[in-house]
């Protein structure tokens, strides 16, 4: 069951760098982190440690951390949409 929801997201979720051919899950199981990322303050240095790890992981292991990077951002920006929208309502 997990297998196929795997393979639905890395069908549909594809990227043209991508040549081992699990962009998407990768980017997708990332998307949290970005949305934490997202909180002022304490999400700032979140991301500034994320990204050093990210940049750090791929020196040794070389498995194309931009697969992460690229999920963390967007779930970076679903996180300031939904602040805003929760601004928005709030006043």
């Amino acid at each position: 069951m997990i297998q196929k929801l795997v393979n639905f997201i890395n069908k549909h979720w594809t990227h043209n760098r991508d040549l081992v051919g699990d962009f998407g899950i990768r980017a997708f199981i990332h998307i949290p982190i970005g949305v934490f990322c997202s909180i002022p303050v304490y999400g700032w240095a979140l991301s500034y440690l994320f990204y050093k790890y990210e940049r750090n992981e791929d020196k040794h292991t070389i498995d194309m951390a931009w697969k992460d990077l690229y999920g963390a951002l967007v779930g970076y920006i679903l996180g300031l949409i939904i602040q805003t929208i929760i601004i928005i309502n709030l006043t």
